[in-house]
């Protein structure tokens, strides 16, 4: 079963613990969420890198970015309390992979927000949320074995970046595999079939991810191999990792 959500009360409560605030008697919740939410708009204001891109982005806005300030606290609060006693197994599938290990646990947040025992309503399950069918394809019989969730995860990405055309240059190529591992790789090559249609770039993720929302319409889908999918979905998918692991990035620098 997925574990219970967190609060915001409990999330600031403690948060302000952690910090050493709560134990001033005199410091209610008001007063530490006060602190903490002044603490949040300084560090919002740091400018936000992609690392994959290697280039600085705008001044963080979770308005802008579709995350609110109780994601990206709860992105931080996760990251002390759940991230540590994964972080050498993401580096280290990452380094046999060939993948950044801070990707990498990105994926795995958007996926689980790193729980172990995460479930979704299809049956996905573990960090990675792997099928039934990927992980038997794996040789992974315990979806919730966090090492093994977490090598299966890096090796299925690994495996769908090498799918991809070398006319597709870095990033693009990862951006379009964590897309196949959302959606599937033949939902992806019907949408960058649709990108060359539309006289789009098929190799770029920029065009391609115009193209993919529209395989859930029945007038392109009846037209593609693959049929319908929610093409939205992986979109999104991408977006929000790309944030994660931006925020990821910024919190090992603030440590």
């Amino acid at each position: 079963m997925n574990a219970p959500p967190i609060s915001p009360a409990r999330l600031t409560r403690e948060s302000c613990s952690r910090r050493g605030i709560a134990s001033v008697p005199a410091m209610g919740l008001t007063a530490c969420l006060s602190l903490l939410l002044l603490t949040t708009l300084a560090w919002r204001n740091v400018p936000l890198t992609d690392p994959a891109v290697g280039t600085a982005g705008e001044a963080f806005d979770w308005a802008s970015t579709d995350l609110t300030w109780w994601d990206v606290q709860r992105f931080k609060y996760h990251a002390e309390t759940r991230l540590p006693q994964y972080r050498r197994q993401f580096q280290e599938a990452a380094r046999i992979h060939g993948v950044p290990w801070t990707l990498l646990a990105a994926q795995a947040y958007q996926e689980s927000r790193w729980d172990r025992h995460a479930v979704s309503q299809t049956g996905v399950r573990g960090i990675m949320m792997l099928t039934r069918n990927t992980a038997s394809s794996l040789g992974i019989q315990n979806r919730t074995d966090p090492g093994k969730s977490i090598e299966g995860g890096a090796r299925y990405l690994a495996g769908l970046e090498r799918q991809i055309s070398s006319r597709s240059g870095h990033p693009e190529r990862i951006w379009i595999a964590l897309a196949a591992y959302n959606v599937g790789m033949g939902h992806v090559k019907d949408a960058q079939h649709l990108a060359r249609r539309m006289g789009k770039n098929p190799h770029s993720w920029e065009d391609i991810k115009t193209a993919l929302p529209l395989v859930s319409q029945k007038k392109y889908y009846r037209t593609l191999r693959h049929g319908y999918a929610r093409g939205w979905e992986p979109v999104q998918y991408v977006k929000r990792i790309r944030l994660y692991h931006a925020l990821l990035e910024q919190y090992l620098r603030q440590i």
